[in-house]
């Protein structure tokens, strides 16, 4: 299987989409693009001090990489912001199943309906086409989701110059991606890039050409709700005759490339054998990654893989959840991944967690906080790891390590300065327009 995303014909297809060959590479170019396009979003900040009525568009492809609930309901208790979610399709040029990517539309409208939240799908039916949003809805602030060109190039920043933009990761940053995570031509243009923790900025500072003039510690947004006591979580899991250990199984979608993340192809069949195997013990939701389904209906086709997904939800004591995951984390009792930003944020939920790795070597991928987040989980470098994880830690319940996470989350991932993510973004919002 060739990957989609270091095809020479993926890569001139996004040249020719985003016209972009000389601002993304050429350095005088992107120089000169960088200081323009950041001195019109001073501009674009400052002209909204006095306005009454200010209209936030959060763009959204893909539930998993939605983490703003928080903030967008201060906003929309602000008597200022008007907060909307501007719905559209991912992985517009990869040339990705076109029914999966009309599923997932789908399932983006029903996951943000659901919440009760405003949104728009800015879709043309009669003419056939994505509508310019900077053109009709007239946003003057524009909150990003991702950093990637795999959307309808309308719905990028380059067209947002003089609309106030900010970017809110869709993940916790962990891995040794600083390109990726801080130095896109997106992370050098966008107004304000919301960051984790102040190594977060650091790390932005060093490895970006802007050198991160355009990054603030906010926290992470997406587990604010982590951090509040009065939520109450939704029991999401499949009825059982009687309470078993609950146990997520989080497999990324890097099946190759560099770097190659995912161990999905070393357990995929193990993990529905280990669910037979403890039934009485373990229930199990596959909790894939959301571009995993893409990557695998290229790889084993459309049938194959609906199969797969199928299989989970026909098993008593397992299932298959491709939505959010917070209310599973929460109910939860234990985790298996390789994902980067689960890394850390399973972390908030001080629950027993195992990392599935292919090599010894793996740990130099991450960055200097996920190096520490990853110290915090069991390894699972073999079948026989990932058995006594599920015997001895999980169903006999000799977690070792649930002090150790305990005093990494008091050290780095509670709130600091009395203030949750969603009140420093706004606060910084607010300091931003009266530079």
């Amino acid at each position: 299987m060739s990957n989609p995303d270091n095809s020479l014909r993926y890569r001139l297809r996004l040249i020719w989409a985003y016209k972009d060959v000389l601002r993304n590479h050429f350095p005088p170019v992107f120089r000169w693009y960088v200081r323009r396009f950041r001195a019109a979003q001073l501009k674009a900040a400052r002209r909204l001090r006095d306005k009454e009525r200010i209209e936030v568009a959060f763009f959204l492809t893909i539930p998993g990489m939605w983490k703003s609930d928080y903030l967008f309901e201060a906003l929309r208790q602000h008597p200022r912001y008007h907060p909307y979610v501007v719905i559209y399709p991912y992985s517009y040029y990869k040339g990705f199943n076109a029914s999966e990517v009309e599923a997932t539309l789908k399932r983006t409208e029903r996951f943000i309906a659901d919440k009760g939240f405003e949104y728009v799908i800015p879709y043309d039916e009669k003419r056939r086409r994505w509508q310019p949003v900077r053109k009709t809805l007239h946003p003057d602030i524009v909150v990003f989701t991702t950093p990637y060109k795999d959307i309808p190039s309308k719905y990028f920043i380059y067209a947002f110059r003089d609309v106030l933009t900010c970017y809110v990761p869709y993940g916790f940053t962990s891995l040794r991606m600083f390109h990726v995570n801080y130095d896109l031509i997106f992370h050098n243009l966008v107004g304000l890039h919301f960051v984790e923790t102040e190594i977060h900025r650091r790390q932005a500072e060093d490895c970006s050409r802007n050198h991160g003039e355009n990054v603030v510690v906010s926290g992470y947004p997406g587990t604010e709700v982590f951090l509040r006591p009065d939520y109450t979580p939704r029991d999401v899991w499949k009825p059982q005759p009687h309470r078993k250990k609950r146990l997520i199984w989080a497999p990324h979608h890097s099946l190759e490339g560099n770097p190659a993340l995912s161990t999905f192809l070393l357990y995929c069949d193990r993990m529905p054998e280990w669910a037979a195997r403890y039934k009485d013990d373990i229930q199990l939701v596959f909790k894939p990654h959301p571009l995993l389904k893409f990557k695998l209906q290229q790889l084993w086709g459309a049938e194959r893989t609906e199969a797969y997904y199928r299989q989970w939800d026909a098993m008593e004591n397992a299932q298959l959840e491709e939505s959010s995951y917070v209310d599973l984390f929460l109910t939860s009792d234990a985790m298996i991944h390789d994902c980067g930003s689960f890394t850390t944020e399973y972390l908030f939920v001080n629950k027993p967690v195992m990392y599935l790795v292919k090599d010894e070597e793996f740990a130099s991928c991450f960055c200097p906080f996920g190096l520490m987040s990853f110290q915090k989980h069991y390894i699972g470098r073999s079948e026989a790891d990932v058995t006594h994880f599920m015997e001895e830690v999980l169903i006999q319940g000799k977690d070792v390590m649930a002090e150790e996470r305990r005093r990494f989350f008091e050290e780095y991932l509670a709130p600091r300065e009395g203030k949750l993510p969603s009140e420093r973004i706004i606060q910084l919002l607010e300091e931003f327009q009266n530079k």
